[in-house]
């Protein structure tokens, strides 16, 4: 997951908060509360059960809404890359990476956020493991326009001033909101 600009991805997730979230995240509290409140309950009659009913609740807490977020992004948000090239220009020195990004989720997309990586690539497969937690570079492309279901929306991300002689691999994601 990348780190650029985490609060204004935070904030953009809050924005566009749908009836499946608030669905989803609802469920989640209420089965935390049943669960402190049976863990009370049982509290006087067996102490060890409740001590790991409040455990798993405070697990949950920390798990359960990105368990959620997961869940929501690969069923009701579902987003795929699609017809993805990456050209060389070597006379510019450019790298352009083309794309189109295809809603297959159930719900119209407010807008989405295309992350590309380009990474560097070894014979060593724990190398490149490591590479690709320091990209050579990384753009980031905030696209605003409302996306349909089944619907599709180009994007063009372009790396001025690219040249290396290393081997390298274009890494591509995208998140909609």
């Amino acid at each position: 997951m990348h780190t650029i600009d985490l609060k204004a991805r935070i904030l953009d997730y809050l924005h566009h908060l749908t009836i499946y979230d608030y669905v989803a995240y609802g469920w989640l509290m209420g089965v935390l509360l049943g669960m402190i409140l049976l863990a009370i309950v049982l509290i006087s009659s067996k102490p060890k059960f409740a001590l790991t009913l409040i455990l798993l609740v405070l697990l949950l807490m920390m798990i359960g809404p990105f368990a959620m977020k997961y869940g929501l992004d690969k069923t009701v948000r579902k987003v795929t890359l699609i017809d993805q090239n990456t050209t060389y220009l070597p006379f510019s020195k450019n790298l352009i990476v083309l794309g189109k990004i295809k809603n297959l989720g159930k719900i119209e997309m407010q807008g989405c956020r295309v992350f590309v990586d380009i990474v560097r690539i070894d014979e060593n497969k724990y190398k490149t493991l490591l590479y690709r937690l320091k990209p050579i570079r990384k753009e980031m492309l905030k696209i605003v326009e409302p996306l349909k279901v089944e619907g599709t929306i180009p994007y063009r991300v372009v790396f001025d001033h690219f040249a290396t002689d290393k081997k390298y691999a274009v890494r591509q994601e995208v998140e909609c909101y």
